[in-house]
């Protein structure tokens, strides 16, 4: 792989790491510290997800316009920012819910336009024949930064505070924004042969003069054009949706339910990331075996079934540890899976020109209706119980199967799209 994308990994890998302390650290501050019941963690998630509704076309435009580099360099900047507010606000003595909710509101819009820039980056560096090898690893890399995250978290949070764990992800930003000046790209008009490539599709490209909301809808209507596209991108919103719900009061069944102290906690998200690690490395073997349509289907059920495995945990102590563990490790074995072959799939399908547009599209939808699951799974565990949300919304994860299975992609049993 090039030297370009080791670096791109790197930074990427230490950034994650970070970013997994703090989806165990900023929902345990406003529950530890602030006495944040099922919806109030339900509207802390949908804060982080609520700016790819409004930011997530505009992202887009300004991605294929701008410095891809540039933007990824001050996103992470601004994310790091954002987060280190939280610790000295508690160490002042003024930190409070509304803090919370604008920290994690900054830093999901900044996370808008890193999500977007870094796609549409990996393409510029990783050629078009290894870009499932290059997901692989990047997915890999995601994986071993939740096997580490959690467990530096809880330790984090018992040595020092839950606040105080903040401090990690902000540095990670850091880190990974000093390695980027020397990640090498290419020329998003180029091929990897060398040859200019149309700036658009369908519409003669980029128009002088072109609004912002023109050249968005332009990566919207190649979305919605490609049945390939568009029914990965309906499968993974499905997906997303359930588990933003899931996620709501899934540390609340923990903690409140189960019992689990924060260190117990970041021990067992941190077992079940191998679950991650494990989907990573068996991703490509699968697909040659199964094909491209039906490994997406398989992970999607794999998926659903471990998330539906948590809540049937009744024990506590060590025991409680160990079941979810397992039940996590087939969540995120099977996340992991699908996200290795979905995410290649629109590098094949997308115009170099129109990356950032597309992802920022498909980013939009999926990372539009975050919010909206994560609310649901609040109120729902406020009027039924953690333990009947994660049931639900496990089981509902199920569905994003059917849009792979009644689409173009079924029919796939290559491990991977090589033509558009």
């Amino acid at each position: 792989m090039p030297r370009g994308f080791q670096l791109l990994l790197l930074g990427q890998t230490v950034s994650l790491v970070g970013s997994a302390v703090t989806l165990l650290a900023l929902p345990l501050t406003a529950i530890d510290l602030l006495g944040a019941g099922p919806f109030e963690t339900g509207v802390l998630l949908a804060c982080g997800r609520a700016p790819y509704l409004v930011c997530g076309p505009v992202a887009g435009v300004l991605v294929d316009r701008l410095s891809q580099r540039a933007l990824l360099m001050g996103a992470n900047l601004v994310m790091a920012a954002a987060l280190a507010t939280v610790p000295v606000a508690a160490l002042t003595g003024h930190l409070a819910l509304a803090h919370l909710y604008t920290a994690a509101t900054v830093v999901g819009t900044a996370t808008v336009l890193a999500d977007v820039a870094y796609l549409a980056c990996v393409p510029r560096v990783v050629p078009a024949g290894q870009l499932v090898r290059a997901q692989s690893r990047l997915e890999l890399g995601q994986s071993l930064a939740v096997a580490f995250g959690p467990p530096l978290a809880g330790w984090l949070i018992g040595a020092f505070s839950a606040p105080t764990a903040l401090l990690a992800d902000s540095a990670s930003f850091v880190v990974a924004t000093a390695l980027l000046p020397y990640v090498a790209m290419r020329d998003p008009e180029t091929d990897d042969g060398g040859q200019k490539q149309p700036n658009g599709h369908g519409s003669g490209g980029r128009r002088a003069g072109a609004g912002i909301l023109a050249e968005a809808a332009e990566g919207a209507r190649f979305v919605l054009g490609s049945a390939r596209l568009r029914a990965v991108t309906l499968a993974t919103a499905t997906l997303v949706f359930c588990y933003n719900a899931y996620s709501a009061v899934f540390l609340l069944y923990l903690t409140q339910r189960l019992g689990l102290s924060a260190g117990a906690t970041g021990a067992a998200v941190g077992i079940a990331a191998a679950g991650g690690v494990a989907g990573a490395l068996v991703a490509r073997p699968l697909a040659r075996l199964l094909g491209l349509g039906r490994v997406l289907a398989a992970a999607l059920l794999l998926s659903a079934a471990g998330a539906v495995l948590t809540p049937m945990v009744a024990v506590t102590g060590w025991a409680a540890l160990l079941g979810v563990a397992l039940s996590h490790f087939l969540l995120w074995a099977g996340q992991q899976i699908y996200n290795v072959h979905q995410v290649p799939i629109r590098y094949v399908l997308t115009p170099p020109a129109l990356h950032g547009r597309v992802n920022a599209s498909i980013r939009t939808v999926v990372w539009g209706l975050a919010p909206l699951g994560a609310l649901l799974g609040g109120a729902c565990g406020t009027a039924f119980g953690t333990r009947t949300t994660l049931l639900l919304s496990g089981a509902v994860i199920a569905l994003a199967a059917v849009w792979i299975v009644r689409s173009p992609l079924w029919a796939v049993r290559t491990p991977q799209l090589t033509t558009r």
